[in-house]
């Protein structure tokens, strides 16, 4: 079931987004709940354990929604998604520090929330898949979503993942079929990057957020750079 925590101080416009969200995910015919909060203290003070999707007004007193954002990803520091709703865009540049999924300006309109809603659950649904690898003797159910890049040397494959590296025999080719995922970006021909892990470029090289180097081919590089700013202009909406 999914679920959806919704923190406005706002009453007009907390009852707005509840009623909107109902109507988009009735007519998606999804199984659902909807959790609402009147202030980033109420929503630590009964925090959703598993919500799927956070929509965070950015105004709000005391502890607004960039500071709420940064309290969230210290609890669940990737698979939940964020959703800022706005009436100024100054926050962007920190809304990238929390990996957020879209700012959504206000006033709210429905179709708008409904495209992007919908959007970021087909997002969630594509990062849920899982991929079998073998390592040494022992095989593992792996989580797309948790792999920041992939290198290859001849047979050797290392895919770095947010946790640790695992060491495999495959080629990158299989791999990326496998993987099937439009977050990943061939950069090189020995490495399939993550670009929701990308913090940012360089000329020929994607620094990851964990400040690791990743080499971008140079007659790769300018269709990479096309792809991350892309990536990043998406998330304002």
């Amino acid at each position: 079931m999914l679920k959806i925590a919704v923190c406005e101080d706002e009453k007009e416009q907390r009852e707005l987004i509840k009623n909107y969200l109902t109507q988009i995910l009735d007519e998606a015919d999804l199984s659902y709940e909807i959790l609402t909060f009147i202030s980033g203290e109420d929503l630590f003070n009964n925090y959703p354990q598993d919500a799927d999707i956070f929509l965070l007004d950015i105004l709000m007193d005391k502890l607004n929604g960039m500071d709420t954002a940064r309290k969230i990803r210290k609890i669940d520091n990737r698979n939940a998604e964020i959703i800022f709703t706005t009436s100024i865009v100054d926050y962007i540049q920190e809304g990238y520090e929390v990996r957020a999924y879209r700012y959504l300006l206000k006033p709210l309109k429905y179709e708008d929330l409904k495209k992007h809603i919908i959007s970021c659950i087909n997002e969630i649904n594509k990062n849920s898949k899982y991929i079998i690898i073998d390592e040494k003797s022992d095989t593992l159910k792996m989580k797309v979503s948790d792999i920041t890049y992939i290198e290859i040397q001849k047979r050797d494959m290392t895919i770095h993942t947010k946790d640790k590296n695992h060491q495999v025999k495959s080629a990158l080719d299989k791999i990326e079929k496998e993987i099937n995922n439009s977050n990943f970006y061939r950069c090189h021909k020995s490495f399939l990057v993550n670009m929701e892990y990308v913090d940012c470029i360089k000329q020929y090289v994607a620094i990851m957020d964990n400040k690791e180097e990743v080499p971008v081919s140079r007659h790769r590089f300018k269709d990479f750079k096309s792809k991350f700013l892309h990536s990043m202009g998406e998330k304002l909406c």
